[in-house]
């Protein structure tokens, strides 16, 4: 049988864009939240700005963009140490798209 473990991550989102009224209408409240994990700088975060966030702030496409890149590139490096490769310098540049049936 593998010797598997269990690999846990847990993250604390807290919206903080409540304008006074809540959500009591759709331009009412900002998107803005913040994200924090134990120990580690808080991500500032809102909606893309086509859904009234805050350019300045990451959206969660972007963080998914991110997190996927990011994926790739520790995968690669690992590819590479187990093949022998010596990689000394790595970019990506990943874009991701998205649909916006009548909501922008």
């Amino acid at each position: 049988m593998a010797n598997t473990r269990e690999h846990r991550y847990t993250v604390s989102l807290t919206w903080n864009g409540n304008l006074g009224t809540g959500t009591s209408g759709y331009r009412d409240y900002s998107r803005n939240y913040e994200i924090v994990s134990n120990g580690k700088p808080a991500i500032q975060g809102s909606a893309d700005p086509a859904f009234r966030g805050d350019r300045s702030r990451w959206n969660p496409e972007e963080l998914l963009v991110a997190s996927l890149s990011a994926c790739h590139k520790l995968w690669y490096l690992h590819l590479a140490a187990e093949a022998g490769i010596i990689v000394t310098a790595y970019t990506d540049r990943a874009e991701g798209a998205r649909d916006c049936p009548g909501l922008c």
